[in-house]
C-alpha cells in the first residue's frame, strides 16, 4: 500500500486572537441571564403595545367612520324622525366642534316643543335618559360656545327641562354647579338672572331626595361658596338670600360636618351675606363662624405688622376686604342675636366656639376690641369674662406647668387665655373709669390675686419660651403665639396698675423674685434696641455701632425691663435710669460735665425775662446733656451773687419751666383738676409753637437727666402721650370729666340714639370764634344712630386726645427724646413718670435729712445750736419743711431715693452771732446758720428767712 503524507509531521500550537479567557462567575451568569430575560420581556411588551395601539386606532377609525355615516343619516332624517330617534343619533356622534349647528338646531327644537317633550318623558323612561344626557352635553357646551346668543339658547333649554329632582341629581353628578360657576363668571349682566335661576333650581327640590340634598349642598359649597368672591358671585349671593326656600340652616349643618372649611375667608363672606334677617343663631352657626374666621387675619397687608404704639389710624391701613367683613360682623341685629344666644345657652361647647370666634377676630386688628361690636359688647360683659376665667382656672393649665416643651399641646387653653387677657384688659380699662360700678360685682379680691399670681407666672414662662436657651426654638412664632405673648404681658400690666389702686396683692408681690439686670444693658444702652419674641435683638443695618449679642438670661431681663418693668423695684429702675444717663456720655466728656468749675460759657439770664432769654440762648444748643452755668441778672439789672456749681442751674430749670407751663403764657392749660396739658389752640397764639414745645420738652428732659425735680402736675393723658403716641379713649376723663361722663351716658343709652339729634361734627371755640369740626368726611350730614354710636364716641375722643394735640405732643416728645430717650422712660408708668419729674408728695423725712447732713465751721452734730435746729425743723409743718428745702437747695422736693443722693450734701455752716439772719448758697446746698442759743429765736429767724426765699441776695 502506498501512503502519501504531505503535511507537517510536527504539531503546531493554535493561535487564539480573542485574548485571555475570563472565568464566568455565578453572579455574572445570573446577571447575563436576567438581562436576556428582560430584553425578551421588553420585546413582548412592545409587541403587545403595538397590537393595542393598532386596536385603538382601528377602533377610532371604525367609530369615526360609523359616526360619519350616522351624521349623514341624521342629516337626512333630522326633520322627519321622532325626537327620540333624532336625539339618540345626535348623542351617538356629537362632537362640540363638528356638530355645533346640529346641537343648536336640536336645542331650538327642544325650546319650541318643551311642553310636548316633557309630557313624552313622563311616559317614556328611555327618552328621559336621552334628555338627561342631552342636558349634560348642553352644560358642557356652555364652556365651549363663545357667542352670547348661543349660550342664552343653552341656558333656556336647561331652564325648561331642569324641573325635577331626578334630572337635577343626574346633572349634579355630571358637574352641574361646576359648569354653571364658570358660566356665571363669564355671563353678561343681561344673562345673569337666568343663570342665577338655574343655580337656585336644585334648592327648590332640596327636601324631595336625601341623595339630592347631600349632592347639591356639597357641590354648591365647593364651587360657589368656597371659591373666590367675584362681583357676579356677590349678585348671586344677594339673590339667594332673598329666597325663602334657600336652605341656609342645612348649609350650616353640612359645613359644620366638613373639615375643609377651616380658615376659608370666601366661605365666611358668603355665610355672613347669606344669613337671612329672620335667622336665629344656633350652635352650628356659631361653630361655623368660628371655623371659617380662623384665617381672617391673613387678609391684612404685610405692612400692617405695625408698631403697637403707632399713631397712625388703623382705618387708613385696612384692606377693603377687611372693611367688608367688619361691616358684616358689626351688624347690630347679628351681634344682638349672637349675644342673646350665648346668654341663653352658656354651655361649654358654645363657650368654646365663642372663644374661638373672638380669638380669630382679635388677630385681625391691633384695636379689634373697639372695632368689632361683638368683642366690644363681650368686653363690657363681666359675666362672659368670668366664664372665661372659670374655664381657665379649672383647667390643668392653672397648675403652672406651662413650659416650652408642652406649648404645642395646649392650643385650646392658650386660645381661651389669649381672649381672656384681651377681654379683661378692655374691661378693666373701661370699668375703672365708671363711677357707678364696683369691680367686686364681677371678681372677688381673691380672684384678682389668683389671676395676678397665675398670669405673672405665665408671662415669665412665655418670656422663657420666647427666648430659649437653645439656639433653635421648637416653638414657631405664629400669629396666635405672638398674640398670646403680647396680650398676656399687657394683661399683667393692667393687673399691676389695678393692684396699685385696689391693693388685692400682698406687699412686695410684684417684686418678690429678684430680676438681675446686667450692667451691660445700661452701659451699651440695649434698652434703646428692639427685641422681638422668638427672634432676639434686632440689629439696624444702618447703625455703625454693632453691639455684641446678649446671652439668653440678658435677653429675658431686657424683655422684662421693656414689657413688665414693675417686676423690678421702682428704686432699682431709678438707679438704672441714672446709669443710662451717666453711660450715655463718653467718659472723657462726663468728667467735664460734672466738673463744678468748667470752662463752659456762662449763660446770662434776666429774671425779668426768664423764658425769653432761655429760649433765645439755649434752644439752639445741640446737646443739652452737657452742664451749663447760669448767671442771673436781678430785677434792677445787677448780677446776682454766687457761682453756679449746680444749685443756680437747678433754680433756673425750676423757674423757667414754671414760667413755660404758666397757663397765662398760652402754651399749656389747666384741667378741672388743675393738671397741665398742651393748649389745642396754641396755633392761634404763637406761629412757631412747635419750636417752643420742642424747647420745653428738652428742658424737662434736662431736668430728668440732671436729676432735678420740678413742680409740674401734668395731666395723666399727657403723661401717657409722652410714653406712647396715642392715648386711648378712657383717658378722656383726665382731660374733660364732663365730656367723658356724657359719652358714657351716650354709650349706655337704652333708647334710640338718633332722637338725641347728634351728628358727626362738633362746635369748637377758637378763642371766642366758633367753628364746626367734622369727625369724618361729610360728618355734619351723618346722624349718630345706635349702629354708629361707638364710632362717634371713638372719633370724638380721638379728636380731643390725639388729633388736636398731635403736633404739640409730637414736638414735646421729640425734644424730650433728644435728651432722655423715650425707651428709657418707658420703664415707668405714667404715674411713676410724674414722680420722676416732680418727686413724691410724701412728707419730707427730716430724720433722713439729718442723717445725711454734714457740718462746717464750729458746728458738729452735737452742737447745741444744731440740736435746737433739728428740734425746730421736726416741728415745722410740711409746707415749712418744703420752704426750708427750697431755701437751701432751690428745690422743695426731696431726692427720689432719699437725701443720700443729694449732691453736694446738705451742709450747715456756722455764720457768726445770733444777730445775723440765716442765709443759703443753693449752688452748694449750704445753709449758713448763726449760733443761736434760744429755740424761739432760732425758729422765728428760720421762718423769716425761708418764707422770704431771698436766696443769694441774703448771702
Amino acid at each position: 500500500m502506498d501512503y502519501s503524507f504531505e503535511g507537517d509531521s510536527k504539531t503546531r500550537p493554535e493561535q487564539n486572537l480573542s485574548g485571555a479567557s475570563k472565568k464566568i462567575t455565578r453572579d455574572v451568569l445570573l446577571q447575563k441571564t436576567y438581562e436576556e430575560r428582560r430584553k425578551r420581556q421588553e420585546q413582548r411588551l412592545k409587541l403587545q403595545s403595538a397590537e393595542l395601539l393598532q386596536s385603538h386606532i382601528r377602533s377610532y377609525l371604525v367609530r369615526k367612520h360609523c359616526k360619519q355615516e350616522q351624521r349623514q343619516h341624521y342629516d337626512s332624517i333630522e326633520n322627519s324622525a321622532p325626537i327620540s330617534t333624532a336625539l339618540s343619533r345626535l348623542l351617538f356622534f356629537y362632537h362640540p366642534s363638528e356638530d355645533k349647528d346640529r346641537m343648536l338646531r336640536m336645542v331650538n327644537k327642544f325650546n319650541n316643543n318643551h311642553t310636548e317633550i316633557l309630557n313624552q318623558t313622563e311616559l317614556d323612561q328611555s327618552l328621559m335618559w336621552l334628555v338627561k344626557r342631552f342636558l349634560a352635553e348642553c352644560l358642557k357646551s356652555l364652556m365651549t360656545y363663545e357667542n352670547e346668543s348661543d349660550k342664552n339658547t343653552l341656558i333656556c333649554v336647561l331652564n325648561n327641562f331642569c324641573n325635577n329632582p331626578n334630572t337635577l341629581e343626574y346633572l349634579l353628578q355630571k358637574g352641574y354647579y361646576e359648569h354653571l360657576r364658570i358660566h356665571l363668571e363669564q355671563a353678561k349682566e343681561a344673562a345673569l338672572s337666568e343663570a342665577i335661576e338655574l343655580i337656585h333650581r336644585p334648592f327648590v327640590f332640596i327636601n324631595s331626595s336625601s341623595s339630592l340634598n347631600d349632592l347639591a349642598l356639597s357641590q354648591f359649597c365647593k364651587h360657589f361658596l368656597k371659591s373666590s368672591v367675584s362681583p357676579n358671585l356677590k349678585i348671586l349671593i344677594s339673590h339667594l338670600r332673598s329666597k325663602s326656600d334657600f336652605p341656609f340652616n342645612r348649609i350650616l349643618t353640612y359645613l359644620n360636618s366638613c373639615s375643609f372649611i377651616e380658615g376659608c375667608n370666601s366661605l365666611l363672606y358668603c355665610v355672613l351675606t347669606l344669613e337671612p334677617d329672620s335667622y336665629e343663631p344656633n350652635y352650628d352657626s356659631v361653630q361655623v363662624l368660628a371655623k371659617l374666621s380662623m384665617n381672617l387675619h391673613d387678609l391684612k397687608p404685610a405692612e400692617h405688622l405695625e408698631n403697637e404704639d403707632s399713631d397712625e389710624d388703623d382705618e387708613m391701613d385696612q384692606d377693603w376686604e377687611l372693611s367688608d367683613y367688619l361691616v358684616m360682623f358689626n351688624k347690630p341685629d347679628r351681634v344682638r342675636k349672637l349675644l342673646h344666644f350665648l346668654h341663653r345657652n352658656a354651655t361649654d361647647q358654645v363657650l368654646t366656639s365663642f372663644t374661638q370666634l373672638c380669638h380669630n377676630l382679635l388677630l385681625v386688628y391691633k384695636d379689634s376690641m373697639r372695632k368689632y361690636l361683638l368683642l366690644y359688647r363681650l368686653g363690657l360683659s363681666g359675666k362672659f369674662i368670668n366664664m372665661l376665667w372659670k374655664n381657665i382656672s379649672s383647667n390643668l393649665f392653672t397648675q403652672l406647668e406651662m413650659k416650652g416643651a408642652c406649648l404645642n399641646s395646649w392650643s385650646e387653653c392658650h386660645t381661651t387665655l389669649s381672649v381672656f387677657c384681651d377681654m379683661f384688659t378692655f374691661f378693666i380699662e373701661t370699668l375703672t373709669d365708671r363711677e357707678n360700678l364696683d369691680l367686686g360685682e364681677t371678681f372677688l379680691q381673691n380672684d384678682l390675686y389668683c389671676m395676678s399670681k397665675l398670669l405673672k407666672k405665665v408671662a415669665k414662662d412665655l418670656i422663657e419660651v420666647a427666648f430659649p436657651m437653645c439656639r433653635s426654638s421648637t416653638i414657631a412664632a405664629t400669629p396666635e403665639v405672638l398674640h398670646l405673648y403680647k396680650s398676656c404681658l399687657n394683661c399683667v400690666r393692667v393687673l399691676y396698675n389695678l393692684d396699685t389702686r385696689k391693693h388685692f396683692c400682698p406687699a412686695g408681690f410684684w417684686t418678690a423674685e429678684k430680676i438681675h439686670v446686667s450692667p451691660d444693658l445700661c452701659r451699651k444702652d440695649y434698652l434703646s434696641r428692639t427685641i422681638l419674641p422668638f427672634h432676639g435683638l434686632v440689629h439696624d443695618d444702618n447703625d455703625e455701632n454693632h453691639l455684641p449679642p446678649l446671652s439668653t438670661i440678658e435677653q429675658r431681663s431686657l424683655a422684662i425691663l421693656k414689657n413688665m418693668p414693675f417686676f423690678i423695684t421702682f428704686n432699682t429702675r431709678v438707679m438704672l435710669l441714672r446709669d443710662l444717663c451717666r453711660y450715655s456720655v463718653e467718659e472723657d466728656d462726663y468728667q467735664r460735665i460734672h466738673t463744678m468749675f468748667s470752662n463752659e460759657r456762662v449763660i446770662v439770664i434776666r429774671r425779668t425775662h426768664l423764658y425769653e432769654d432761655a429760649f433765645k440762648k439755649i434752644s439752639n444748643r445741640s446737646d443739652l446733656k452737657y452742664r451749663m452755668r447760669i448767671q442771673f441778672i436781678n430785677n434792677v439789672g445787677l448780677e446776682e451773687a454766687g457761682i453756679d456749681g449746680g444749685g443756680i442751674f437747678k433754680e433756673f430749670i425750676n423757674e423757667v419751666l414754671k414760667t413755660a407751663f404758666d397757663p397765662n403764657r398760652g402754651f399749656f392749660l389747666m384741667t378741672a383738676d388743675n393738671m397741665l396739658y398742651p393748649n389745642p389752640n396754641v396755633h392761634l397764639i404763637v406761629e412757631n409753637f412747635m419750636e417752643h414745645y420742642h424747647f420745653v420738652g428738652r428742658l424737662v428732659g434736662k431736668a430728668i437727666f440732671e436729676n432735678i425735680l420740678v413742680d409740674l402736675p401734668l395731666a395723666e393723658f399727657f403723661l401717657v402721650k409722652l410714653l406712647v403716641d396715642r392715648a386711648s379713649a378712657h383717658y378722656l376723663q383726665s382731660l374733660d370729666p364732663v365730656l367723658y361722663r356724657n359719652l358714657l351716658y351716650l354709650r349706655d343709652y337704652n333708647g334710640d340714639v338718633s332722637d338725641l339729634g347728634l351728628d358727626f361734627s362738633i362746635v369748637n371755640n377758637d378763642l371766642g370764634k366758633t367753628r364746626i369740626m367734622e369727625l369724618k368726611p361729610n360728618g355734619a350730614n351723618i346722624p349718630v344712630t345706635n349702629e354708629n354710636c361707638l364710632e362717634y364716641i371713638q372719633r370724638l375722643a380721638d379728636l380731643k386726645l390725639n388729633t388736636q394735640l398731635k403736633k404739640q405732643c409730637q414736638a414735646f416728645r421729640e425734644g424730650l427724646n433728644s435728651v432722655v430717650p423715650l425707651t428709657w422712660l418707658k420703664m415707668f408708668s405714667p404715674k411713676e413718670l410724674q414722680v420722676i419729674i416732680s418727686g413724691d408728695n410724701q412728707e419730707i423725712d427730716i430724720s433722713d435729712l439729718s442723717a445725711h447732713t454734714v457740718y462746717g465751721g464750729e458746728f458738729t452734730a452735737d452742737h447745741p445750736t444744731i440740736i435746737l435746729f433739728w428740734k425746730v425743723v421736726h416741728r415745722f409743718t410740711d409746707i415749712q419743711k418744703k420752704q426750708l428745702l427750697k431755701f437751701v437747695t432751690s428745690c422743695s422736693r426731696p431726692p427720689l431715693l432719699g437725701f443720700k443722693e443729694l449732691n453736694p450734701q446738705f451742709c450747715i455752716l456756722s455764720s457768726g452771732t445770733e444777730n445775723r439772719m440765716p442765709t443759703a448758697s443753693t449752688c452748694l446746698n449750704l445753709l449758713k446758720l448763726p449760733i443761736i442759743r434760744e429755740e424761739e429765736v432760732l425758729r422765728n429767724k428760720l421762718l423769716e428767712a425761708i418764707e422770704q426765699q431771698a436766696g443769694f441776695e441774703l448771702s
